[in-house]
Order: structure tokens, then sequence, then C-alpha cells
């Protein structure tokens, strides 16, 4: 009974700590070769204990835990890296997901607004990506999951994933990264260039609770708890939640807000021969931007706006940091949405499992924009409402058996989504209004997805070769239908009514990992995967464009990778070399001056090769070292705009040509706990300049930055006795950009649209200067 009491005041305290804070705040399931095989994490941790240490209920639980261990790595047909609490350690207490996937190989962020969670990333890896970034062609390329269910719109080129759909890391446990469209039963619909499965935190035996606070420049705040009510008559619940909000660190009259809140739950009742769990998670994210700045003074330029008086804009003239007033130019983008979902895993004897997963997401997006900055008569769409949303069901079945010889998984996914999306620009100049819009856009897209398996991981030679053949067979069906308003002066802005297609194709691949020591494995893969072409395809916001549905292809994607990989306890370490060959790359071609949107699609071909590398090495518990690195060359073998201009042989725009990151953390004992501080160092190479008015790459080259980061953590066991259930006390400090570099977060040539004779320009947002950041944890 004394016990109970104790748990019970542990748990009100962080209940009654975590709310406190926010009210005054305002995976892939394992690599597929050993699917069959549920990782159970709590082995990993506790290695030195025999089988028996551990629970029957951990043991029903084990397949919640999803995120990879190192030997799961090591024994992997296929191209994946884990990120776990250390790689958390290399980034700001405030940040989102995109700075802490920045810190694997081959991984390259861009952001409009790079503050914390709540501003949208444009994702690369090795070269393919997702996210926005204007003249970024290869943003849908990348399957994003949250604990397993997909978070992709199916369909969509604009807003496919923003990564301020998980705006809190405090909330994710680990991450796993499979590079490539990687085997079949963990492939997605976008997943041509890989899977990131976000793996958040899971019910447990025990009960626990957590409290973070942080602080930081520019009015950054974060307020986070979670919450684990421990099993309890079979049932195990865990609850996160938190917000997060910063203003920006551009200077000027405007603080351009920002802020998220985020909330999930998660609740697991295993029985007699499987196990049930029900999960949900909301999002909710508002982010204010401004406009890009040019680097050095273009004529008509200033602080006040196009052809006003008054300074001349520019990072040269007005300030590397300085932009205009949101009443010249505004975008505010909201960003909500939900996924409810369910996993039901059953033991049906003599080595063979199932598990089936239906899901339910719902998202909406509001882009309002007003461009008054060089507002006139001229450009007839000075404004912007864009309001789209969509509902997606899908299931998932997987059968799977596991034997001494063979891992054989047969399965199959369905994914059904409605896509409904509006747009309306308008100009008051011109006398029009969101109510009697200048022109505007109303379609609704139901895309219907599925995607049946077969693979065998054949065990050989003691388990030291597994030989992995694969083969799927992925449907793709698209219906786009109109919703044009009769009633409406306002031009209609797609041209290409009811447009439909329907592709099946044959997916094969095969894996293989040889174990050549106990401590050295080497692997190589290959795989022919395909892709739906993305709405811009079937005509949606391309103006005076006939579309003709037999015309629309769909990408082809063969991807070969080879590597080497050492695992020991202290030492994991990895390099691989990839080439991937896309055909059929949509291309989104820039319209004149005075159009807002994309005129037209060009379709292109495109080699991504490169070389990835990572080591995690921990020579003595003190100290722990982690760097990773790329060299790639992605380019064109064939490509042009709408006026016959070729690309053919230029390097893709927005993918640094290599990059880096080396840290270094160092324990030490004190007098009362424990000091960690961290140093890391992330390069980026330069990379290729986007060309926003030819629609293309350049064969100019951005320049390259190098960022530090210094941060420590002081670990204490000092308020245990102070405030009741309190088992550790962190204390955290840093400080990011220290030497106070400036770089450019994003840049590309174009024009500002205010004069159709200016030349292209170069325009940019700026990288964050020096931050800092203090906080607080405490556990339950």
């Amino acid at each position: 009974m004394r016990k109970t009491s104790y748990v019970s005041r542990a748990v009100l305290s962080a209940v009654i700590f975590g709310s406190g804070f926010i009210l005054s705040s305002q995976a892939i399931a394992g690599d597929a070769d050993d699917n069959t095989k549920p990782a159970v994490n709590v082995g990993e941790v506790n290695s030195s204990s025999s089988a028996k240490t551990i629970s029957k209920y951990d043991k029903k639980t084990a397949p919640l835990h999803q995120t990879l261990t190192n030997k799961q790595v090591f024994n992997s047909t296929q191209s994946v890296v884990t990120l776990t609490k250390e790689n958390k350690k290399m980034v700001s207490p405030n940040s989102g997901v995109a700075e802490l996937l920045a810190t694997a190989p081959g991984v390259h962020i861009m952001s409009e607004n790079p503050q914390n969670g709540s501003g949208r990333y444009n994702i690369t890896i090795n070269g393919m990506g997702i996210g926005w970034w204007s003249g970024n062609t290869y943003r849908n390329q990348i399957s994003v999951l949250f604990d397993g269910i997909p978070m992709n719109n199916q369909i969509t080129n604009d807003g496919q994933w923003n990564s301020s759909q998980i705006p809190l890391l405090t909330m994710i446990h680990g991450v796993n990264v499979v590079y490539g469209p990687g085997n079949p039963q963990t492939r997605w619909y976008d997943s041509m260039g890989g899977t990131i499965n976000f793996v958040p935190l899971q019910p447990s035996k025990r009960p626990n609770a957590k409290v973070n606070l942080s602080f930081g420049s520019y009015g950054s705040k974060t307020a986070s708890f979670s919450l684990n009510t421990g099993e309890f008559y079979g049932w195990s619940t865990v609850l996160a939640g938190g917000y997060t909000a910063a203003n920006s660190f551009f200077q000027g009259p405007s603080t351009w807000p920002q802020h998220s809140w985020a909330v999930y739950m998660k609740t697991a009742h295993p029985f007699s021969n499987g196990l049930f769990t029900l999960g949900f998670y909301y999002e909710k994210s508002d982010a204010t931007h401004s406009l890009t700045v040019p680097v050095t003074p273009i004529p008509g330029y200033t602080v006040n706006g196009y052809g006003k008086t008054g300074q001349l804009l520019s990072q040269q003239t007005s300030g590397f940091y300085y932009v205009p007033s949101a009443d010249l130019w505004y975008k505010d983008d909201i960003v909500d949405s939900w996924i409810l979902y369910s996993q039901q895993l059953f033991d049906l004897g003599g080595g063979w499992h199932l598990k089936n997963t239906p899901w339910y997401r719902h998202a909406y997006r509001l882009h309002q924009a007003y461009f008054n900055y060089g507002a006139t008569d001229y450009n007839p769409e000075a404004a912007e409402h864009y309001a789209p949303t969509n509902n997606s069901y899908g299931d998932r079945l997987d059968v799977t058996l596991h034997s001494h010889y063979n891992d054989v998984a047969l399965g199959g996914w369905l994914s059904y989504q409605q896509y409904n999306t509006n747009e309306d620009l308008w100009n008051p100049y011109l006398g029009t209004s969101q109510q009697n819009p200048y022109v505007y856009n109303n379609v609704e897209i139901n895309s219907f997805f599925s995607n049946l398996f077969a693979q065998d991981t054949i065990k050989l030679l003691s388990g030291h070769l597994r030989i992995t053949p694969g083969l799927a067979l992925a449907g793709f069906y698209t219906s786009m239908s109109d919703l044009e308003n009769p009633d409406t002066k306002a031009h209609y802005l797609t041209a290409t009514p009811g447009a439909k297609t329907n592709f099946t194709r044959l997916e094969p691949s095969v894996g293989i990992n040889y174990k050549v020591t106990n401590n050295v494995s080497a692997y190589a893969n290959y795989s022919t995967t395909y892709q739906n072409e993305t709405d811009l395809a079937y005509g949606a916001y391309l103006q005076n464009i006939k579309i003709n549905a037999a015309d629309i292809p769909i990408t082809k994607a063969e991807d070969y990778e080879i590597g080497l990989r050492y695992h020991d306890k202290a030492l994991n370490a990895g390099v691989n070399y990839y080439h991937d060959y896309l055909t059929n790359v949509l291309n989104g071609v820039s319209g004149s001056i005075t159009q807002f949107n994309a005129s037209g699609y060009n379709l292109g071909n495109a080699v991504y090769q490169g070389v990835n590398a990572y080591v995690k090495w921990k020579p003595i518990w003190q100290l722990y070292l982690y760097g990773s690195a790329n060299v790639q060359h992605s380019y064109y073998t064939s490509d042009h705009n709408n006026s016959g201009v070729s690309f053919n042989g230029r390097r893709l725009a927005g993918i640094p040509h290599y990059s880096f990151n080396v840290s270094v953390s160092y324990k030490i004992r004190v007098p009362g706990g424990l000091i960690e501080p961290t140093l890391t160092d992330q390069y980026s190479g330069g990379q290729t300049l986007y060309d926003n008015v030819s629609g293309g790459p350049t064969n100019q080259t951005v320049d390259a930055y190098n960022l530090v980061n210094l941060s420590t953590s002081y670990k204490t066991v000092a308020l245990n006795h102070v405030i009741p259930g309190v088992k550790e006390t962190s204390f955290t400090f840093g400080i990011y950009n220290l030497l106070n570099r400036k770089y450019q977060s994003a840049i590309y040539l174009a024009t500002g649209g205010y004069d159709p004779t200016e030349q292209p320009s170069l325009f940019a947002y700026a990288g964050a200067p020096l931050q800092v950041f203090g906080g607080i944890n405490v556990k339950f």
C-alpha cells in the first residue's frame, strides 16, 4: 500500500507539473529482413541479463518497440540507419524533426523560417525529397510514417508532407531511416527515395512520467510532458503532448510568430495469443513567414515596397536578417491533422504470425497570403486563399513465418484518399476579392493505391548469409474531377476535366547480407519500383494547359546499393554506395512573372549516385563520438523547360555536393550529478543554384556553410527528495551556430514579378544566427 501511494503521488506530481507548464505557455516495424522476428529493445538495453529477467508483459509488447537496434542494422540487406537520443543531443531542445534528420548521412534540409518545429522544411535523402521548396521537382519521393502509419498526402505536388506535422521531439523515441525503396514489406507508395518512421513513446509495464520545459532566443519556448500509466488490469497507456512557439530571428517591423501543439495517446493490451493497440495523434501548427530578400540591391526594391522611396532592400544594404513588414508581404501556413489507428497481432502457432493495421487520417491546410509589396494593376494575383483537405483510409495485413532457415512475409496494403483542393487568387487594386476572385481552382481527386507482396529471407551458412528476394504488385488508380462553379465570373484555373489513370506494375527486388566475420558484414540490394505522378500531372493549378490523360505516365526507379558495416559493443560504422536511375520525374515549370502558378510541367530522367558513411563509437562509458558524411553527384540525363532549354547533364539543385556531421560528447562526474558537454559541427558543401524563371538548375554553385553547436547537460538526483516522486532532473544549456556564421538557409534565382523587364537575381532566406537555449527535464 505504501508503494502504491508513492507511485500515485509521483504520477499526480507529474500531471500537475506538466499541466502547469502547458497552460502557462499557451517506424518501419523493423527492417523487412527481421520483421518476422520483432525487435526486443528491452533485450538490447539489458543485454547482460538473461531472458528470464524480461517480464511476460514486456515480451508480449515487444513488437511496439520499432526502433532498429544496431544489430538489426548490421544484419540488414538494406541501407538503413537509426537515430536515437544521442542524435537529439546535437540539436536544440526546441528543434523539430527536420533538424534531427539532418544528423543522418545524406540528409539535407532547407527552410523559409528555420526557427523551431513549427516551420516547414524541405528534406532530401540522397537528393530525393519531400516537403515544399520553390523549384524542387523532387519533393514527393519519401514516405513518412508515424508509428508505422503513413502521413503522406497520396497525390498532391504541394504539401505532400510538412515537417511541422511533428513539431515536438520529446514524444519521439527514435527514428528509422531506410534509404531507397527498401524491401517490399517495408515499402509504401512514396518510398522511392526512402522511408522515415518516427517511432513515438510506447506503453510500458511500469508507470513513469516526464516534464520538459525550455526557453531560448527570440521568444522561443517549449513545454511538453509524457505520462505512462504502466500495466493496469492488463492495459497500459502512454499520453504525451506539448506546445512550442517562437518569433522569427528576422529583423524588421514584424515578429513573424509561429506556434504548434501536439498530443499523442496509445494504449496496448496483450492477450493469450496476441496484442491489441489503439493509437491517436493530433497536431496543429501555425507559422507566418516573409518573402525572400534580394542578396544584392536591385533597382526598385526598397524596404517600403517596390518602387517606393526608401533604403534599398537587400542583405547587403538593409541588413542580412532584415525582411519587410508583414503589411507588405505576408503568408500564414496552417497545418491541422490527426490520425486514428490500431494494431492487432496474433500468434497463429507453428512460427506463423499475423498483423493487421487499419488507420484513418484527416488533414487540413490553409495558406492565407497577400503580396502587397508590389501590388499594382500589373499582377492580378496579389493575394491567395488556399485551403485543401484530404481524408485517407487504409489497412495493412502481414502474415509472417519465422523459422530456422527462412523468414517468409506475405501481405499487402490498401490506401484510399479523397483530396479536395480549392484556391482563390485576387488583387484588390483590380477590384477583385476572395469572395469575387480573379481566378479560382476547385477539384476533387480520388486515389486508390494498393500493394501485394511476397518475400523470403533465406538464411544459409549458419545464418552468416541472408538472401531476400521479393516481388510486389503495385496498383495506382487516380481520378480528378472539376468542381467548377457556373455562378462566378472568375477564371477557372484547371483545364483538365475528368482525367483518370490506372497503373499496375510488378516490382522485383533482391537483397543480400553476408557476415564476413562476427563484426563485419557486406550487403547489396537491387529493386525496381514505381510511383504515381502528383496532381500537377493531372492539370491541377495549371493555367490554360490542356492535359490528355493518356499522356500521364508513371515514374520508375531502379535502385542499386552496396555497402560494408562493422558492429560490436563499442563501435558501429557503415559505408555504402548508391546509384538510382529515375524515369519520368515530374518537373513543374514556372510560368511568366505575371502568373502565380506554374504554367505547365515536363518530364525528365535523372541519376542519383553517391556515397554515405556513418560511425557511432563509445570507446569508454564517458565518451561518445558520432560522425556521418555524404558525397553525391545527382544530375539530369534528360530534362528541358517549356521553351526547349535543355538541362541535360546539369546537377540537380538544392542538394549539397558533399556534407558531414561530427559530434563529440563526454560525461564528467561532479558532486551531485553528471555533466555532459556536446560539441557538434555540421557542414553543408556547395550546391547547384536553381533558376526559378527558366524552371531548372544552373551551372552556378551556392556557397558552402559550416555550423558549430555547443551544449551541455547536468543530470542530478538532488531534487528527488524535494519534489514527490522525482527520479532525475536534467538541466540543459546550449549555444547554436556558436561562431555566428551568416549563411543562406535557401537561395535561388528569380524575379519578383513586379517588372516584366527585370532580370533574374539571387533571392534568399537567411539562416539562423547565434541562438541560446536552456531547459529543464524532470523524470518521475
